[in-house]
């Protein structure tokens, strides 16, 4: 099971949006997916149309309620969803004299293994939510738009991802950035994506694709849809099935990794 945060400490970025997208298009290939909401805002839950009242991430965290009733089934063939809302703010409060408190969300997600991936949506924040998740998956895809506050965003993000893993003395993560909202006609994302590929910090992780900039994109989250359920001519379907292949493909590679890994052992036996 592949367990992959999006995040980056700027908000605006498009990181709800490839979560979706990511999820919906995963789970459209036919592997099982289980996205998780772990921002306050909630906006997993607005753009699936899932309801989010009751029986959220706050109950997972705070009270240790059953996963079984946190998770929402069947929110789209192959996809089941954990939703949060506005509880979640105050989880950092109400989990202060938790034991261990950082990792709670690896206990609770611990009996989760009926899925492929599990994709968690972070807050644009270094908050105890995310700091959870971080030490919880084995993937970060950090979400770069083209805009220099993004940029920063995201290099302040690796460096706290960075921190946490040290303090925790946990094991590293497989990290990618992903450019999104990109223009090639426009001087801003053309110096933006340059100055991406050549930071010393982030340059190494970047993914050979982007998101265009698609307006199709807010309407469809407007819409409570995904971007192939809204509209799947439309250049971020495109662009977002090419993200969804390059996972794909990842999961296969190490899968092979593994069991050739396997055939070397047996055969040294």
């Amino acid at each position: 099971m592949k367990k992959i945060a999006i995040a980056n400490m700027k908000g605006g970025v498009g990181k709800t949006t490839t979560s979706v997208n990511l999820a919906v298009g995963l789970a459209m290939k036919g592997a099982k997916v289980l996205l998780v909401d772990m921002d306050p805002q909630g906006n997993v839950a607005h753009s699936l149309k899932v309801k989010a009242s009751q029986n959220t991430i706050f109950d997972l965290m705070a009270d240790d309620m059953v996963l079984e009733k946190v998770i929402r089934g069947g929110v789209r063939e192959n996809l089941d969803v954990i939703p949060s809302n506005n509880l979640a703010f105050g989880l950092e409060n109400r989990l202060a004299g938790e034991t261990l408190r950082e990792k709670i969300f690896a206990r609770r997600m611990r009996h989760v293994v009926d899925y492929d991936y599990v994709i968690v949506d972070t807050s644009p924040a270094m908050s105890l939510l995310t700091v959870n998740t971080l030490l919880y998956v084995d993937k970060v895809i950090l979400v770069v738009s083209m805009d220099q506050m993004a940029l920063i965003g995201a290099v302040q993000s690796l460096a706290g991802l960075k921190r946490v893993l040290s303090v925790f003395d946990s094991p590293a993560l497989d990290i990618a950035v992903l450019a999104t909202m990109y223009n090639a006609s426009t001087n801003g994302s053309r110096e933006t994506m340059t100055a991406l590929k050549s930071d010393p910090d982030l340059g190494p992780y970047v993914l050979p694709l982007f998101i265009r900039q698609d307006v199709k994109v807010s309407y469809s989250a407007a819409s409570k849809k995904s971007i192939w359920e809204y509209d799947p001519r439309t250049r971020a379907a495109e662009d977002y099935s090419k993200l969804v292949e390059h996972i794909l493909e990842e999961k296969a590679v190490s899968a092979n990794a593994g069991n050739s890994e396997i055939g070397e052992v047996a055969a040294q036996a």
